[in-house]
């Protein structure tokens, strides 16, 4: 089939790559403009712009999916089908313009997690089972009919950027799968059941920010729910600093530390919570590159006994 892509992340890269190998013809990719970013406030392109300018395809880096240009141009080049991977919203405008509609691949098993974070949120709440969902998009969000579904099971040690990767993957395997269906015309889709639904909406900092009050399950859901980015983070001595690599330490010597206060014995970096204390392997305090725990130590001994707001 002739399609458009739409992706920007790199979660988006290995479907653009299964596409441009496959019988498939990629009519355009519409990717975030580039940003400026980092201290430096470099120019950065998206990991779609990139692997797109790799392969020679045409880029459209509109401001607003509700670009008149955008629009009259997608018309111009009339593709089948539109493949969104970790896109914004579309306007129907757009969506009415292919005559097979747009398949969408979502990291849930929906109607799960229908929103911008769904694999933030299911490591937030400690699920065992995550998943991928293809779908017709219809104008409310993450709403369409079901095509396709993989579900993935994990333990409580992987992070959001682990299970990312792999997803990613998967995912390019599920978009090609749902292609071909539909090209062949042997798919029937299948109506969400809305009353099943669960949401799992951007992350704000405020979700990021560590409550030593709570359990130590939940803190380490929260940081590895964080990790890479944006990075689950706490205050000391009003700096920022972020913490990396959590692992929950049972039935431990160290279970009389209360919330928030450090021990740093036998190159274990403790945390007190209110049940058991955690143990963090890296750690990023504010204005510094990220160090394994034995580094960080050398520059904030006195941390040792402190606190953790």
């Amino acid at each position: 089939m002739k399609l458009v892509f739409f992706g920007t992340p790199e979660f988006a890269v290995p479907t653009l790559n299964a596409l441009h190998d496959s019988d498939h013809e990629i009519l355009g990719v519409v990717t975030s403009p580039d940003r400026k970013s980092g201290r430096g406030l470099k120019v950065k392109s998206s990991a779609i712009k990139k692997c797109s300018e790799k392969y020679g395809l045409p880029i459209y880096e509109p401001e607003s999916t509700r670009s008149n240009q955008l629009h009259s141009t997608l018309k111009q080049i009339n593709p089948d089908i539109y493949v969104v991977v970790a896109y914004k919203i579309l306007p129907e405008s757009i969506l009415n313009i292919p005559n097979k509609g747009a398949v969408n691949l979502h990291a849930s098993l929906l109607p799960k997690y229908r929103g911008a974070a769904p694999v933030n949120h299911a490591i937030l709440n400690g699920d065992a089972e995550i998943g991928l969902s293809t779908f017709l998009i219809q104008k409310k969000v993450d709403t369409g009919d079901l095509l396709f579904q993989h579900s993935m099971q994990i333990d409580n040690t992987i992070t959001t950027g682990e299970v990312l990767s792999k997803l990613s993957l998967i995912g390019a395997e599920l978009i090609m799968k749902t292609l071909t269906a539909l090209a062949e015309n042997n798919i029937k889709p299948l109506k969400q059941d809305s009353e099943k639904a669960t949401y799992a909406p951007k992350i704000g900092v405020e979700d990021c920010k560590i409550n030593w009050l709570k359990t130590a399950d939940s803190i380490h859901n929260q940081i590895r729910a964080f990790s890479p980015k944006p990075g689950a983070f706490t205050f000391y001595n009003d700096k920022r600093v972020k913490l990396f690599g959590s692992k929950v330490l049972r039935n431990t010597s160290s279970a009389s530390l209360i919330p928030g206060q450090i021990e740093y014995a036998d190159s274990i970096f403790k945390i007190g919570t209110a049940t058991e204390p955690i143990q963090i392997t890296n750690i990023q305090i504010e204005g510094k590159k990220m160090l394994p725990v034995d580094q960080f130590i050398l520059g904030f001994p006195r941390i040792t006994g402190g606190c953790f707001d």
